[in-house]
């Protein structure tokens, strides 16, 4: 088993990401960072992502890249900027 860590984003509108039927609600989501150590000769990781998404009556921890998510926040922030918020 790898290491594991958190860390907080936030949303200031509806964002959708890669492999969401429809726009997620804005807010302030959980995202799960697990590193694995990779089995070479060299020091080495691969690092996985999930953004914790509830629903009404149930949660998903949703695989996401660092670069969508990135991406997604880039998106809001542009959106916030757009519209007069910051």
């Amino acid at each position: 088993m790898g290491e594991h860590s958190s860390r907080l984003v936030t949303f200031q509108h509806n964002f959708v990401l890669p492999g969401m039927a429809q726009p997620h609600a804005k807010g302030t989501f959980e995202v799960l960072v697990y590193e694995e150590q990779l089995d070479v000769m060299w020091a080495a990781s691969r690092s996985t992502l999930s953004i914790v998404l509830p629903y009404p009556g149930y949660v998903e921890a949703m695989p996401v890249t660092a670069h969508d998510l990135s991406e997604a926040m880039r998106k809001d922030q542009q959106s916030c900027i757009r519209s007069g918020y910051s």
